[in-house]
């Protein structure tokens, strides 16, 4: 027909999850003794970490060990009560800066107090430099004061300049570090060069921290079954929630083309049943904001719609502008918001709505990781860059970021994605500065804004895993599938 729409179609990969989701089973939640097992391992991990209180040190490397094996959450408040009391006290801040307190230690306990949002200042590290103002020479041979610095770097907020040099210093030795470690601490360290914790997908992270944890010579055995059957029942809760989600497949409407129906119709459906239940549960308002999201979202894609069809390649600052909207990270932050329950009122919507800083920087981060499947400055970035670029224009396709970069800087490919990872870059930084005390809004609103750009670095980091999904298939497999030997 000659009014039939023609779409621009690239090669992409057939879905090979449909099986795999549709298997789940609606009933798969546990069995009673499974949960009362873990109940009362719960009582005696909070006992032991109520007694690692007598060392403010020792306690928060027992905390550190809590959020690895995925389990601080059900001591939250206890943990942060804990490290608002260190935080504010002047013998612990002396002690951390002895010189007796090794890199180990002084690393774990700085991403520790960020990772609650305690702002720990970066000069903790300052004692580690020599007179020319470098890291020590002497410290490479130090493998996990290595890796913990690494990963410290990684919470770096605008204008910490001595995270920087330790971030290119870490990095720089640790992967010769990995071949002379024990096999358990060589692949820790390579797993943190290709995901470090911090931009990490937590489940996905304390999947792979049990099994180092287990061959730590001195691992809690408590601790260890604890966080196994957490895991596990929580696993069991994702696959229940996956089977309902699956199960859902609604018609329809006439009078837009066949690749649009099913995509209309759910969104459609599934955006007026939220504000209907969100009027029921007393958040009238907010489903009005979940919708102003989503078409935020839709005049992106029609402002690149338009681009494409005058061939306009725009300047980068245009793109950036509306590089924002298409992103969709928006219209997804304010669904995650949906599952928070009662808390997430009126005021988070609108909060949302006015363009707090983490959700630009997260938008950013989203968007441009995106552009230049953001890479590991060890690879061969020509490679790289050119395999995504030919990929993209394997089909009609509006200019990326790269493009547009390329023409407002008039630069190469390469000094583009340069630039765009420096953008990435920066805007990590300013999340992380928003996830400081004090916050400009309630700390688990912007937890969920963080996961989520975290979910982008490691989808992205190395291939575009959402076009290739078999690049995550491990990892679905191991979050989804396969439970934790017990």
């Amino acid at each position: 027909m000659e009014n039939e729409v023609q779409r621009p179609l690239a090669d992409f990969p057939v879905n090979i999850w449909e099986d795999i989701f549709t298997s789940f089973s609606n009933s798969d939640l546990g069995s009673d003794k499974l949960k009362e097992k873990h109940i009362t391992l719960k009582e005696t991990v909070k006992e032991s970490f109520m007694a690692s209180r007598a060392n403010p040190i020792e306690n928060i490397k027992f905390i550190d060990t809590l959020c690895r094996l995925g389990v601080s959450y059900h001591f939250e408040k206890d943990i942060t009560d804990k490290l608002e009391k260190s935080f504010d006290c002047l013998d612990f801040n002396q002690k951390i800066r002895q010189e007796r307190c090794d890199l180990y230690t002084v690393g774990i306990v700085f991403q520790v107090f960020r990772q609650f949002g305690f702002k720990l200042s970066a000069d903790v590290f300052n004692k580690f430099k020599d007179e020319d103002g470098k890291f020590k020479a002497h410290l490479v041979a130090d493998a996990r004061g290595m890796l913990t610095l690494y990963e410290a770097a990684q919470w770096s907020t605008p204008g910490e300049d001595i995270l920087d040099e330790a971030l290119a210093f870490s990095n720089a030795h640790l992967e010769e570090i990995s071949s002379r470690s024990s096999p358990h601490l060589a692949i820790r360290i390579k797993n943190a060069l290709k995901h470090p914790f911090h931009k990490g997908i937590s489940r996905i992270e304390t999947r792979k921290f049990i099994s180092y944890y287990e061959a730590e010579e001195k691992c809690d055995s408590t601790l260890l079954e604890f966080a196994k059957i957490d895991f596990n029942l929580l696993q069991m809760l994702y696959r229940h929630e996956l089977a309902c989600v699956t199960r859902w497949l609604p018609e329809a409407p006439n009078g837009i083309p066949d690749s649009m129906k099913h995509l209309y119709r759910t969104i459609i459906d599934f955006y007026d049943k939220l504000e209907d239940e969100l009027e029921k549960q007393g958040r009238s308002g907010c489903g009005f904001h979940l919708k102003k999201s989503l078409k935020s979202t839709s005049n992106g894609y029609m402002q690149e719609v338009n681009w494409l069809k005058k061939d306009y390649t725009a300047k980068f600052d245009e793109y950036k502008e509306n590089a924002i909207l298409s992103s969709a990270y928006y219209a997804i932050m304010g669904v995650t918001f949906v599952g928070m329950g009662e808390v997430a009122k009126l005021d988070a919507f609108e909060w949302l709505s006015s363009h707090p800083k983490i959700r630009t920087a997260a938008e950013i981060i989203c968007r441009f990781t995106d552009d230049i499947t953001s890479y590991d400055v060890s690879t061969n970035l020509e490679f790289r860059v050119l395999t995504i670029y030919k990929f993209e224009h394997k089909r009609e396709h509006v200019a990326t970021g790269i493009d547009c970069y390329m023409k407002q800087f008039c630069v190469s490919k390469e000094l583009a994605v340069h630039g765009l990872f420096n953008i990435v870059s920066n805007a990590w930084k300013e999340l992380n500065q928003e996830l400081m005390r004090p916050h400009s809004f309630l700390f688990p609103f912007l937890m969920r804004i963080l996961n989520l750009s975290r979910i982008i670095d490691v989808v992205y980091r190395y291939e575009d895993a959402y076009t290739h999904p078999e690049f995550l298939k491990e990892h679905i497999v191991s979050l989804l599938i396969e439970n934790i030997p017990i």
